[in-house]
């Protein structure tokens, strides 16, 4: 069902990237390297928000979250990586920190949600 948690935490997550998409050339330098990242968060966000309308087949589902978990963190990585932390802060970059940090929470805690369906679903399956 759509109206589970973990497809809210999903939606946030979607909206989350897509606000980035929007804030992120107005906050790093305008390079060509630069102008690239924000797809990014974009294409995680367009796929979050696919994975919402899957929720028939929490397997995939699972898949595609550890997917986006995966890909979350080592964009996490190489920003940091690449901009340095130091600059991160000088130039109070908030929204990469925001998306890095609460995304990662939102990715988490859908994850956890629909493993607990699953597990749920597990069981009533043995009663039958």
């Amino acid at each position: 069902m759509i109206q589970r948690i973990q497809s809210i935490y999903l939606f946030f997550y979607a909206a989350l990237a897509a606000f980035c998409f929007w804030a992120f050339p107005a906050l790093v330098d305008v390079t060509n390297a630069i102008a690239e990242v924000r797809y990014i968060p974009l294409g995680l966000g367009l796929l979050v928000f696919i994975t919402i309308f899957l929720f028939s087949k929490r397997k995939i589902q699972l898949r595609l979250i550890q997917l986006v978990l995966l890909v979350h963190i080592a964009f996490s990585i190489w920003y940091v990586y690449s901009f340095g932390l130091t600059k991160m802060i000088e130039k109070i970059h908030l929204v990469p920190g925001l998306f890095f940090s609460l995304g990662l929470l939102l990715l988490v805690l859908a994850y956890r949600a629909i493993k607990k369906d699953e597990a749920l679903v597990r069981s009533l399956d043995r009663l039958r």
